[in-house]
């Protein structure tokens, strides 16, 4: 085998090892030395190796102690999909197109899925916001709330996705906290919607929970006509 397929394949290794939690995150990789003694090549593809491994964000490199696996920040998935909208010039209706899809399979899981701690989680949530509380511990609440829903599938992507799409859309949020009574309105029926979510998950009703989900999504929708009405965005 040649050495630059050797030394792709001792990174795929060691990537896999990444994967498996066999290395874990935070933790340092054996020395250059011991990883040539047990993949059985040169140094030199072992730091060819550490190369690739670093370029694709699974390694850091400190000089002088070693390779350390990166510890993932889920903040990577939301820069890299803010990077890809901005390439293709994707819009704020193309962004909640795509979380009006994502939330209504979340729901759609989460029914199906939820134990009896999600369910209680969200009430304790929906129970927090009911009180008389400010805009922002609302927007606040009303994240851990779609983040709940999320793990409830059982399925940590979701997490994830649900609040990339969160920090996607902050901005736009937080320029309707200058509407407060028009906000206000909006922040009464999502906490209808909420509740009735709830009941819909307690019930394992699939399809009244799809329906109150896209009318919860669709709020959203309103939101951002309103702000582009005033062109505001």
């Amino acid at each position: 085998m040649s050495g630059n397929l050797l030394y792709f394949e001792v990174a795929q290794e060691i990537e896999s090892k990444i994967n498996a939690g066999i290395y874990e995150e935070g933790e340092k990789l054996p020395s250059e030395r011991e990883l040539t003694q047990a993949h059985n090549v040169s140094r030199n593809v072992i730091r060819q190796a550490l190369t690739i491994l670093r370029e694709k964000g699974l390694i850091t490199i400190k000089p002088g102690k070693g390779a350390y696996i990166t510890k993932i920040k889920d903040t990577l998935v939301t820069e890299t999909l803010k990077r890809v909208i901005g390439k293709y010039d994707s819009s704020i209706e193309d962004i909640q197109e795509v979380r009006y899809e994502l939330e209504t399979l979340v729901i759609k899981l989460a029914v199906k899925k939820a134990c009896s701690g999600n369910i209680e989680e969200l009430k304790s949530i929906c129970n927090q916001m009911d009180k008389d509380i400010s805009i922002s511990s609302f927007l606040d609440l009303d994240l851990k709330f779609h983040k709940t829903l999320a793990s409830s599938t059982q399925n940590p992507i979701f997490s994830v996705l649900v609040n990339s799409f969160f920090d996607m859309t902050e901005h736009t949020t937080f320029l309707l906290t200058n509407y407060t009574n028009s906000f206000i309105n909006v922040m009464d029926k999502a906490q209808e919607h909420h509740w009735m979510l709830i009941k819909s998950i307690e019930s394992r009703d699939v399809d009244r929970a799809i329906l109150v989900m896209q009318d919860h999504m669709n709020l959203f929708g309103e939101e951002i006509s309103l702000l582009k009405s005033d062109k505001v965005i």
